[in-house]
């Protein structure tokens, strides 16, 4: 008279996950109920269900219904993707640390990745990028990934990428476990107990490519993972951006001549290049390509590239664009359709005005539309969602929206990043505001996405503000001066904005 829950693929009735489970309620004498209803009127029996259709936190709350949680004999070829089995993985890590005690019929299937969670606990310095990833940045050089732009070689000296000194060099040192100063943001995440980029990134590769042990690393000979961004062409002015980033950036900043905002804002130390780089993309060994900007959907060499691969026939790898899907043209839709795994991140920070706020230029109400319908085209829809000074007091409320608003959609959470930090999601003043919002966060079917940051930066954020009652005053001055400075450029005012975040200019006083 036992409710059995089994773990598997339920991608469709047809999918693994349905035919392991019939056969396991057939061996163990237990009628077999199918996939789990939404529901949740249970009888005696045995269900299936995994992260697939069901979101994490259901699962989580459905499995307190059951006497018995089985993690059925499912290989990975037995997934329909790999991110299904990675999510899978994940989901019985979640669960243990729940306390729930889960029978796991065959431990060989995930073994690999219990030994690299080993191996990635032990060496904090080592991350997939060196062998899988060609970034490409504005400047003509490459580098480890988006976020660290410390220059590894001018991508036109690159010969043969396997055996290239300046990226064995990098390789070596992470084997053994040196840190690289360029990876210094990871280091900072992880030290307040955050998996970021170097975990989540990784692990999602050697999932992908079955990457079994560090020994595979050296049969890895072409990058399977590119990471484009043609030029700093924008149809925004985000607050958080630079002119690296943003033309219409770049020529704000050089016509506010005001020498204290200069000493605040991002300093460019290199010369902007916009040289598209879509030349150093091998079309046959890639498996994924991200394009980010700037903003890819302005960009005339996005559109070339695009044309291109349709035009050769190659049309059949994971696109990714980041975009803030504020402006989609027609006939860019209409290229769209011809990439069957094409995904786009899109960048919403906070509801509403906030957004409007934040990213400047943005209409809310016409990226919701665009989005959806990118959706409706058959497109996967990915959430960046940046915490800052801007957007951290309404971060429950922003996650709640994604729930009842995109609940197709994975979310993941990322911490805007800027000169002196003075955009920090830890310095704001009003603490109790904060953390009624965190908590508010921590109830979100988001909150357990297992994207990257989703759920230990709400964490992060609520240790943070759980224990510390303190903010740095003069960076809170510098952040109104270097906000207030851009709104007199702009015609703007916090307080039509955002009149909470207004309220803390008090603190200054």
């Amino acid at each position: 008279m036992q409710k059995i829950l089994c773990l598997a693929d339920n991608s469709s009735a047809d999918a693994w996950g349905h035919k392991l489970t019939e056969k396991y309620a057939k061996e163990n004498s237990i009628t077999f109920r199918g996939a789990l209803p939404e529901s949740n009127k249970l009888e005696a029996g045995c269900y299936y269900v995994g992260p697939v259709i069901s979101q994490q936190k259901d699962i989580i709350e459905s499995a307190k219904k059951f006497d018995k949680i089985v993690l059925l004999d499912q290989t990975q070829e037995q997934f329909s993707h790999s991110r299904i089995f990675l999510a899978m993985w994940k989901l019985v890590k979640d669960m243990e640390a729940l306390g729930y005690k889960i029978e796991i019929i065959n431990k060989n299937n995930m073994a690999y990745l219990d030994n690299w969670e080993k191996i990635f606990n032990t060496n904090k310095s080592i991350c997939m990028n060196p062998w899988i990833l060609m970034h490409d940045g504005q400047d003509g050089n490459t580098n480890l990934c988006g976020r660290n732009w410390d220059k590894i070689k001018k991508r036109k000296d690159i010969v043969n990428w396997k055996t290239d000194s300046a990226y064995s060099k990098v390789r070596n040192k992470m084997l053994k476990g040196e840190k690289i100063s360029g990876c210094r943001e990871c280091y900072f995440f992880e030290e307040k107990g955050m998996k970021d980029m170097r975990w989540t990134d990784s692990f999602d590769w050697i999932t992908r490519l079955k990457i079994k042990s560090p020994d595979d690393l050296k049969k890895i000979k072409d990058p399977a993972y590119f990471e484009i961004r043609p030029s700093n062409k924008c149809n925004l002015k985000c607050r958080m951006c630079r002119p690296k980033w943003s033309h219409l950036i770049a020529e704000e900043t050089s016509k506010i001549q005001d020498k204290k905002f200069q000493s605040i804002v991002r300093p460019e130390t290199d010369p902007i290049v916009n040289t598209p780089s879509f030349d150093s993309v091998n079309l046959d060994s890639m498996e994924r390509i991200y394009i980010a900007g700037g903003e890819p959907t302005v960009m005339p060499s996005v559109y070339a590239f695009l044309r291109k691969c349709v035009a050769k026939g190659k049309t059949d790898f994971e696109i990714n664009i980041n975009t803030n899907a504020v402006k989609i043209r027609d006939k860019l839709f209409d290229l769209f359709s011809k990439f069957p795994k094409l995904w786009f991140t899109c960048s919403i920070d906070g509801i509403g005005k906030t957004t409007e706020y934040v990213r400047w230029g943005t209409t809310s109400k016409k990226q919701i539309e665009n989005i959806h319908r990118l959706k409706k085209n058959g497109a996967g829809i990915h959430i960046i969602s940046v915490l800052s000074m801007y957007t951290v007091h309404e971060i429950g409320e922003t996650m709640n929206f994604f729930d009842k608003e995109f609940p197709y959609a994975t979310i993941q959470l990322n911490y805007a990043g800027y000169r002196n930090d003075i955009l920090s999601a830890f310095n704001h003043p009003n603490r109790q505001m904060i953390l009624k919002s965190l908590k508010k966060a921590k109830q979100t079917k988001c909150y357990y996405h297992q994207e990257r940051g989703s759920r230990t930066m709400v964490d992060g954020l609520y240790d943070h503000y759980s224990k510390n009652n303190k903010f740095d005053k003069e960076k809170l001055k510098n952040f109104f001066y270097y906000n207030d400075t851009l709104d007199k450029h702009r015609g703007s005012k916090l307080a039509a904005y955002i009149p909470q975040l207004e309220e803390c200019r008090k603190y200054i006083k």
